[in-house]
């Protein structure tokens, strides 16, 4: 649903990226499928432009497992020269751009686009709408706005990210308005099907493994309301495996029985952990996120935190906290 608010700043960043020639579009580290694919979808509508220079950024590489989407490969990691316009996609806060931050803050004008609840505004306009379920839907009214051709490498892009994002349509922030813009993607002729098995069924065997580890370390505490469990670098090595192998974890976690709140923490290096985090029935994850400078949304959430056994065990406290607040408000 497109508010009046929205409107307003879909006009003026349509009316900006129309003004403006040399264009970078980013997203945040460690990408995952809406971030990719709503980053895609936005810079494949904007080459359909006269007299635009568009550039792709992300401070880590493509996942694997996403480089077959239409533009992945055109994906770069610098920057040298001064944009006119900076548009972000999928950032709750600057810092996320992480290497290519630089870039952004040379740029004559930002452009958030974003759908976190927890974040830190940073750009000139913030086309931000917290009630969509991904950062796509955002992109596909701007496009709309922009009056480009979605075609069918456009539509994959914005369906991959709706499709992951929404972890398969199962979130409880999937409206009408979602399937709305599905419906209408869908009739650029893409292979819905295909889509939904490549970028969020199918999954390599050392995903299959790391996982199956994941989920045989998992605790349960708080009176099995909670649950969590860790995965270290020396599990990425054994298996051959990457990060983007484990997450789906926290999801699979949730599937228990009873369990209100789940966390995977993962060693991305020796001193720091990467925390995911979800919920369920009102448990607020995404304050407890913002509390170590992530952020999130309600349900779904993350952060990173120093590796340490006291640090850990302040984590779980918390987030255990957060579900007795919870019960006792309820």
């Amino acid at each position: 649903m497109v508010t009046k608010k929205l409107k307003k700043n879909l006009q003026a960043t349509a009316e900006l990226i129309r003004k403006n020639q040399r264009i970078i579009l980013a997203c945040h580290c460690n990408p995952d499928g809406d971030a990719l694919g709503s980053m895609l979808g936005l810079g494949l509508g904007i080459n359909q432009l006269n007299n635009k220079l568009v550039c792709m950024l992300c401070a880590d590489e493509v996942p694997e497992r996403y480089i077959l989407l239409p533009g992945a490969r055109q994906i770069k990691q610098r920057y040298q020269k001064d944009a006119d316009l900076a548009i972000s996609v999928d950032c709750g806060g600057i810092n996320q751009l992480s290497r290519i931050e630089e870039p952004f803050n040379r740029s004559k004008r930002i452009i958030e686009i974003d759908h976190h609840v927890y974040r830190t505004r940073f750009g000139d306009i913030q086309l931000v709408d917290q009630a969509a379920c991904s950062v796509a839907e955002i992109v596909f009214y701007l496009l709309k706005e922009l009056k480009v051709r979605i075609d069918k490498k456009i539509a994959e892009c914005l369906l991959t990210s709706i499709i992951v994002e929404s972890l398969s349509f199962s979130r409880q922030d999937v409206q009408t308005s979602t399937f709305e813009i599905c419906c209408q993607l869908m009739g650029s002729r893409v292979n819905f099907r295909e889509i939904s098995d490549r970028y969020y069924w199918k999954k390599r065997l050392s995903a299959i493994h790391l996982s199956g580890l994941c989920l045989a370390r998992t605790k349960l505490i708080a009176r099995n309301q909670l649950a969590w469990s860790i995965v270290t670098k020396r599990d990425f090595e054994a298996f051959k495996g990457q990060q983007e192998d484990v997450d789906s974890v926290p999801d699979d976690m949730m599937m228990i029985e009873g369990i209100k709140v789940s966390i995977l923490f993962r060693e991305v290096e020796d001193n720091i952990l990467r925390v995911s985090l979800r919920s369920r029935d009102h448990v607020d994850i995404g304050f407890l996120a913002s509390i170590y400078g992530g952020g999130g949304h309600h349900d779904i959430a993350g952060c990173r935190i120093h590796n340490n056994s006291k640090t850990i065990e302040k984590f779980i406290r918390q987030a255990c906290q957060l579900i007795y607040k919870n019960k006792s408000h309820g």
